[in-house]
């Protein structure tokens, strides 16, 4: 589709490493609280491992470290209550993430050998398979239904860009919110999902 064969392989890794960079979702909310004499901005800019969390029309100094920056495993505690269940949806995507991420270097030090472990695994699961399962498959979905590597990080970018999806509507309900990175786990599940291996 996009990408060569023989380059699927190093465009997993990269995505992979590129989803960390990039934030999944931007929110922002404008304020004007009683307790407060103005308006104020509220700018949340999630990273799948962390949030900044900041506040415009209060000065720097008033806020704190952990008021600004929030590891994924505080946040269900740091948000409102009625945003805790997007909280732990975020949590439990991190953590498939972080596995992604392992195994992204995992394959960037030893493609051929973890290739090579797929294509054994793939093997025992063939021979311990009852044909009818094999047959409930039309060929062509059969053919990309594989132990490859690069199909599994497909699969895991799909089950995360659905997962960072329903968390952005489910936050949108509280605050506008952009799926910035989100869209692009659409783009890398699609990609290696349909690039032709050989």
């Amino acid at each position: 589709m996009w990408v060569r064969s023989e380059y699927a392989g190093e465009l997993a890794v990269l995505a992979t490493w590129l989803t960390a960079l990039l934030p999944w979702s931007v929110s922002v909310l404008r304020e004007s609280p009683s307790w407060i004499d103005g308006t104020f901005t509220v700018v949340n800019i999630r990273f799948v491992f962390l949030q900044f969390h900041y506040l415009f029309g209060i000065a720097l100094g008033q806020q704190s470290l952990d008021g600004l920056v929030q590891f994924v495993f505080e946040i269900p505690e740091f948000v409102p209550t009625n945003q805790v269940p997007e909280g732990r949806l975020w949590l439990a995507t991190a953590v498939l993430f972080g596995c992604m991420l392992l195994l992204s270097l995992v394959y960037y030090a030893r493609d051929e050998w973890l290739e090579a472990a797929a294509e054994r695994a793939e093997a025992r699961i063939a021979e311990t398979a009852p044909d009818a399962l094999a047959d409930a498959f039309p060929a062509p979905v059969r053919a990309r239904l594989t132990l490859d590597p690069v199909r599994v990080f497909g699969a895991c970018f799909a089950v995360l860009a659905v997962a960072f999806s329903v968390s952005t509507a489910m936050f949108f309900q509280h605050q506008p919110t952009v799926p910035v990175g989100a869209l692009f786990m659409w783009a890398f599940a699609a990609m290696l999902l349909r690039v032709e291996r050989t």
